[in-house]
């Protein structure tokens, strides 16, 4: 091996960056179809509030005509499914934020941190009851 090999090979980076970013990402996906879904019973209603099945607003309209059908689509995904993903790598985060590693990074450590504590925060949301309530009207 010669010292043209050895400098070719970049440094290893502590890990957590692209963890830290996906984690980002799908907080970041949750909160703006949470959003959407709130809108679009909102343009319904007059006001922002939490719809349920059968209400007065949105109780008998037809709330995703045409293209909206495939918004509805991802919003059920998004709303369904980025929770698990969400709670999966928080278990994941953890063990990372826990490693001497990663540690010794403190700028990529707290953002792995601010990452999973969103994260968690979603999954929080997730099994709360007005989450419950807007997923069921979603998908009814």
């Amino acid at each position: 091996m010669t010292t043209a090999d050895l400098a070719a090979t970049p440094a290893p980076r502590p890990p957590g960056r692209a963890l830290a970013r996906t984690q980002f990402l799908l907080v970041g996906a949750y909160v703006v179809a949470v959003s959407v879904a709130l809108g679009r019973a909102a343009a319904f209603s007059g006001h922002l509030y939490l719809p349920r099945q059968g209400d007065d607003a949105t109780g008998n309209a037809d709330l995703w005509p045409g293209p909206w059908g495939a918004v509805w689509l991802v919003l059920v995904v998004v709303i369904g499914m980025m929770p698990l993903a969400a709670a999966g790598t928080t278990l994941v985060a953890v063990a990372r934020l826990a490693s001497p590693r990663l540690r010794a990074d403190s700028a990529r450590w707290r953002s792995l941190l601010v990452s999973t504590v969103l994260a968690a925060l979603v999954v929080a949301a997730w099994v709360s009851p007005p989450m419950t309530i807007l997923y069921t009207w979603l998908v009814d």
